[in-house]
């Protein structure tokens, strides 16, 4: 990736940012034990982490980096950072602890996990480097009383431009007149989506319409999880959709049995994430759904090819929902009421996904025993599953 080729070297070639940049720099020479840890805040793709790595290398400190946003809870993430707040290697060298995306942990349901990081920069042995990338995130104003914040700005246009024609020259690629300012253009100030662009050539993003087909190849498609996140953020409908689109793409996916159940686990916890939201009316709670959907279900389909699929709803199940099956209509009353949607909802939407994961045998007893279902129901969703799977 030309983006890791032509990472910059030093602090001082990273582009735009310059004031951000002396302050961090500024910091780290003041920085004493107990001291605050440096925040710093901006948009995707502006060089806050390799300004990081850079800082890392030019004060001869091991870099301990961990993401916020895979590790939400105080339980996920205090092991890994009480050891990277104290850690040396064995050569006795001291160590920069780099904590990404804080403004990824889970809100109201972070079980301490913000607390928890106040505390340990008060107590650090090493000096911490914080990054967000929503200034106005609940996280970061918690977290914005142990340390000190730096701003990050989106670079120029002609910044962007030119990085781009530094590479482009690099590369030997001949770049039609006014193509790079078209693509610093699209990418907004994102050095990462505008070198991306470069490379693949493809057409500015400006000039290409988000729709569903796009951002769920581009999710299965990608070649990392930030590549991910932005395909599946893009998303143009409703989240109910987007997780719908999900399965019907892993469900028709030419895919080992094994991972397909692993990672339709993963679509069914994130329906019921759905369900849980739309029963509490916490809405805020929707912006970690896209963050699960990266950091399980990405890695979990790999690259089985997965792709976007229209046809969300196998059509022998259409036709029996139409004849108003009364089970099915009892059996959508009652996963209703545990996800919080109407029966008719959850004859459309849920009740199909449903009878297909029930084509697994430990999924069905436990939805059997989970709804309490009576045997001759039991055997009802027996048969709809194999249905559902024919058809």
């Amino acid at each position: 990736m030309w983006t890791e080729r032509h990472r910059p070297k030093e602090m001082s070639l990273v582009a735009g940012n310059p004031e951000a940049k002396d302050k961090l720099a500024g910091w780290a020479r003041k920085w004493k034990k107990g001291g605050k840890a440096a925040l710093l805040v901006g948009p995707p793709g502006v060089g806050k982490t390799t300004t990081v790595h850079l800082l890392a290398a030019k004060l001869g400190l091991n870099l301990v980096e961990l993401n916020a946003s895979d590790t939400r809870t105080k339980g996920a993430l205090s092991k890994k950072l009480t050891e990277a707040v104290s850690s040396t290697t064995l050569e006795g060298v001291g160590t920069l602890v780099f904590l990404d995306e804080v403004d990824g942990l889970a809100g109201r349901a972070d079980y301490g996990a913000v607390e928890f990081i106040k505390d340990a920069v008060r107590r650090s042995a090493n000096p911490v480097v914080m990054a967000a990338n929503d200034p106005e995130s609940d996280e970061v104003r918690k977290l914005s009383s142990v340390a000190t914040k730096i701003q990050f700005l989106k670079p120029t246009a002609e910044e962007v431009v030119s990085v781009l024609e530094e590479i482009a020259a690099a590369e030997r690629v001949e770049a039609e007149p006014g193509r790079l300012a078209e693509i610093a253009g699209a990418a907004n100030g994102d050095f990462r989506a505008a070198i991306n662009a470069l490379q693949s050539g493809l057409p500015s993003a400006k000039d290409e319409e988000v729709t569903r087909e796009r951002s769920i190849d581009g999710f299965f498609d990608a070649l990392s999880q930030k590549e991910a996140l932005r395909a599946i953020r893009g998303y143009p409908g409703q989240a109910r959709e987007k997780v719908r689109d999900l399965f019907v793409a892993v469900a028709k996916a030419k895919i080992h049995e094994e991972r397909r159940a692993a990672a339709l686990d993963v679509v069914s916890r994130a329906d019921l994430l759905l369900g849980r939201i739309f029963v509490s009316q916490d809405w805020r709670l929707l912006r970690y759904l896209d963050t699960m959907l990266v950091a399980e279900l990405w890695p979990a389909v790999g690259d089985a090819g997965a792709k976007y699929s229209a046809d969300a709803t196998p059509w022998p199940l259409q036709v029996r929902i139409w004849n108003d099956s009364k089970k099915l209509k009892d059996i959508a009353a009652l996963t209703g009421r545990r996800l919080g949607v109407s029966v008719a909802g959850g004859l459309v939407e849920d009740v199909p996904y449903l009878m297909r994961l029930c084509a697994d045998r430990r999924f069905r007893e436990a939805f059997v025993s989970g709804l309490e279902l009576e045997e001759n129901y039991a055997a009802f969703v027996e048969k709809e599953a194999a249905r559902a799977v024919r058809g």
